[in-house]
């Protein structure tokens, strides 16, 4: 080989390895460009979901203590109309949880991050979220429950009164973290 060909062959040696660790670099500085894009939305989404759910509990606080506590057997057919648009409330609330979920979900998926408070954050809105539906598909339950139990003694004892509507949801017990665990549900 002749020196012209080992001097080519050099320098296209050298530019390949330079190209190679330029590539490597600006992908590095990418990644993380867009991990801490990442991090910024998982925080302000954080406060923002935190917040819902605040308003959430809020209104389920609400729940039990201006509706659920009036609910009686004996009432329940003057008392359910209500019962039913707070419900309807209810349900509202955590559609609200549920949009700043499926934002965290997209932005906390398939990453661990550098820092340990977001990391923590996107532990913590999955494991919330998930309770909070759960809980939410039990006081449906229980009310749906009560609805039944109602109706089922009116007919049996033939009282001539119109069996109560349940409230109806499309909405499931959920396990959002997939731990194999169902946080927040009860068995009745």
């Amino acid at each position: 080989m002749t020196k012209s060909v080992k001097i080519l062959f050099t320098l296209g040696f050298i530019f390949i390895v330079f190209g190679l660790i330029t590539n490597f670099t600006v992908g590095f500085k990418q990644d993380k460009k867009e991990v801490e894009k990442r991090m910024k939305i998982v925080n302000s989404t954080y406060e923002i979901f935190k917040k819902k759910v605040q308003k959430f509990n809020t209104t389920r606080d609400d729940l039990y203590n201006n509706v659920f506590s009036q609910l009686y057997f004996e009432t329940l057919n003057q008392t359910i109309t209500n019962c039913l648009q707070e419900l309807q409330n209810y349900e509202t609330q955590l559609d609200k949880v549920e949009n700043s979920a499926k934002k965290l979900q997209k932005n906390c998926e398939n990453i661990y991050f550098p820092s340990a408070d977001v990391n923590t954050k996107c532990k913590t809105y999955a494991t919330s979220y998930e309770e909070i539906v759960n809980y939410f598909i039990n006081d449906i339950k229980q009310v749906n429950d009560n609805i039944e139990e109602y109706n089922n003694y009116n007919q049996e004892n033939k009282t001539g009164i119109a069996p109560i509507q349940k409230y109806n949801t499309t909405k499931d017990y959920i396990d959002f973290n997939q731990d194999k665990e169902y946080a927040g549900k009860e068995d009745f």
